[in-house]
């Protein structure tokens, strides 16, 4: 299988290799991975047009979406009908740029952290695991379309929308660790 990782943090260097794409998600290993970071559009949108590509990942990133600043998805990514999987900011960027920004809200005493486990399938695979959720922002309500999956307490954690074959998740798909230096 062959995946395109959309790298919407501020700095390239934290995906420009494939051992990181493979901490990112272990069930990568052994699959094509192709890098882009989100403000490269031409290469984006040559990567959908010229390449057979089986999903799209969008990271995580430093940034906040209802920052001054902040990377955006392209609209060929959404308009690509191939699977997407929305990591934590990658999943709140899908939201505020598919619904509306008050379905997300900011924890004001600081972030939250939470652990779970989780098993993700095609064409995603991720195994069993304990996963790290860690976040100032958090969704609070999805846009038509989507079904939550998992919650904790009015935090949405996993939803899914069938139609645009989206899956979002809050939480990194690598190994947890106490400490995570995720932004």
């Amino acid at each position: 299988m062959k995946f395109l990782i959309i790298n919407m943090y501020k700095k390239q260097s934290i995906f420009k290799n494939r051992k990181i794409g493979e901490m990112f998600i272990d069930g990568l290993k052994g699959n094509k991975v192709i890098f882009k970071k989100w403000d490269d559009v031409k290469g984006i949108r040559d990567v959908l047009k010229r390449k057979r590509i089986d999903g799209i990942i969008i990271s995580g990133s430093d940034y906040f979406v209802d920052g001054k600043e902040h990377s955006v998805i392209d609209e060929s990514v959404l308009k690509s009908n191939l699977p997407i999987l929305g990591v934590c900011y990658g999943f709140q960027s899908l939201i505020h740029t598919l619904g509306k920004p008050s379905y997300i809200k900011r924890n004001k005493s600081g972030y939250m952290g939470y652990t779970s486990s989780f098993s993700i399938t095609k064409p995603f695979p991720v195994q069993k695991r304990k996963f790290l959720f860690h976040h100032r922002n958090y969704i609070v309500k999805v846009p038509k379309g989507f079904k939550i999956h998992k919650k904790i307490g009015s935090k949405i954690i996993i939803a899914y929308n069938k139609k645009k074959n989206i899956l979002g998740v809050q939480f990194y798909l690598y190994k947890y660790k106490k400490r995570c230096d995720c932004f």
